[in-house]
């Protein structure tokens, strides 16, 4: 299962690889039919992949939160947030391979009609949405499982026990005018402020790939619709580009 795994992550990063030197070469041969075919055909086998991939990390992502959550130690708790971290990665890289083969995709093909490039814009927009929604899900379900940890509970039970006992110490007469009571409950402040540092820096790690990074493709698609679809003219000068709307 690991030699799979680490197959279907090196194929990932070869097609974005493989995109990223068509790329480079397009702006010296998009006249050139023999390369627009031939890597047109190729960036629709990359775009198709990229979309099984997601679909395949997304059902990974939704079995893990599926299962039965248990009372686990923290350690348990870090590898199950490296695990979706790795699992997000690569989530998040087919995303990006898909939009990026998308964009080429209607640059090799040539089609700018603006109803052709909105249907790809909003298709990626919805995957994106799709990602940012089971992130966020996975984001909660780490929050909850390490609250449940077993650390982090014997630290909130402490806690709360330090607190309870520095109070009840604290009305008694005889020592109530003591520090002992307050030693306790600022112990027990601290012991529980443990505790939710933990689980914030589980959900901080988490929060590092919440951000699915295809913008740019939609906004150039965005630029691609307003320069077929609605400019008349376009002026220049030694610094800049105009495009003038319809």
């Amino acid at each position: 299962m690991s030699f799979l795994e680490t197959e279907k992550e090196s194929a990932i990063e070869a097609d974005v690889e493989t995109l990223s030197t068509i790329v480079a070469k397009y702006k010296f041969n998009w006249d050139n039919e023999h390369f627009v075919a031939s890597n047109h055909k190729l960036v629709l086998d990359i775009q198709r992949t990229a979309r099984k991939h997601m679909n395949s990390y997304q059902k990974e992502v939704s079995e893990v939160l599926r299962a039965k959550r248990l009372v686990v130690s923290q350690s348990k708790v870090n590898t199950a947030l490296q695990g979706l971290l790795k699992k997000f990665k690569y989530y998040r890289l087919s995303l990006y391979t898909f939009s990026l083969a998308s964009l080429l995709e209607i640059m090799l093909s040539g089609d700018f009609k603006e109803e052709n490039i909105a249907c790809i814009k909003t298709e990626i927009e919805n995957l994106a949405l799709a990602y940012r929604d089971i992130y966020g899900q996975c984001s909660l379900y780490l929050e909850k499982l390490s609250d449940s940890s077993l650390e982090t509970s014997a630290l909130k039970g402490l806690g709360a026990a330090s607190k309870t006992v520095g109070k009840f110490i604290g009305s008694i007469p005889i020592v109530k005018e003591g520090l002992v009571d307050e030693f306790l409950q600022d112990s027990g402040a601290q012991l529980k402020k443990n505790a939710v540092g933990i689980e914030k820096k589980i959900v901080e790690s988490f929060a590092e790939i919440s951000n699915p990074e295809v913008r740019v493709f939609i906004e150039e698609m965005e630029d691609m619709i307003q320069i077929y679809g609605h400019t008349t003219d376009i002026c220049f000068d030694e610094n800049h580009i105009y495009l003038v709307a319809g």
